[in-house]
């Protein structure tokens, strides 16, 4: 049986990710997927801009929107960074205080919880999208001429694996090549990168990805 879902995400980067790398993979599960980035801005009474969020209100009236408007759909997810995701979501100032996963798993239940549909699956990317190129540093590196390999590696093997690269805005993963990288754009080196590595290697290096991956799959 064809199955459809839904993902919400938080840009382009996400919304390239999803169309070009985690689409073709589910169709091998009967599963047709499709993103949507999360509108932020309302321009003349019309949601004119897209991508990026500050508010976990636009985040749930889109994920509500979602599921009321295509009631066929089995199951509605997400693609958002924990780091920085907004405060303003219910029991915020409740989460653990250790533990990226623990974290990430206490906010996605406070999500599934708030929004009351079972067709929802809420994901947070520990701790942000950048954290998946880390699963292979040397493809990072090919990318930018070689160079930064052993800088990359280092900060893998400090931290333990690339979901638990601090959160904080020094330390993220995304500060963290832009140290090393000057000129690195999430927008064009993110969709060069990623499938370069691979769902595979991902899977293996990221088990709070693989986790929702294999919940998508098993859908």
């Amino acid at each position: 049986m064809v199955k459809r879902i839904h993902v919400l995400v938080e840009g382009f980067t996400e919304e390239t990710f999803v169309n070009m790398v985690l689409a073709p993979h589910l169709v091998n599960y009967n599963i047709f997927a499709d993103a949507t980035s999360v509108y932020t801005k309302i321009v003349g009474g019309r949601r004119a801009y897209r991508g990026g969020v500050n508010s976990y209100g636009k985040i749930k009236n889109d994920l509500v929107n979602l599921l009321k408007g295509d009631p066929s759909a089995c199951a509605v997810t997400t693609m958002f960074d924990y780091y920085a995701f907004p405060t303003d979501i219910p029991g915020y100032d409740s989460q653990p205080t250790q533990g990226c996963y623990e974290k990430a798993n206490y906010l996605e239940n406070q999500i599934f919880m708030d929004v009351n549909d079972p067709r929802l699956i809420p994901n947070l990317l520990v701790h942000e999208f950048e954290a998946l190129l880390f699963s292979d540093p040397t493809c990072i590196a090919t990318v930018f001429n070689g160079k930064g390999t052993d800088d990359l590696n280092e900060i893998v093997s400090l931290c333990g694996a690339p979901e638990n690269i601090n959160n904080s805005p020094e330390t993220a993963p995304s500060k963290r090549l832009l140290m090393i990288y000057p000129n690195y754009s999430k927008v064009l080196h993110c969709s060069l990168i990623i499938p370069k590595i691979g769902l595979d290697i991902i899977r293996v290096r990221c088990p709070h990805f693989n986790n929702w991956l294999n919940t998508l799959e098993n859908l």
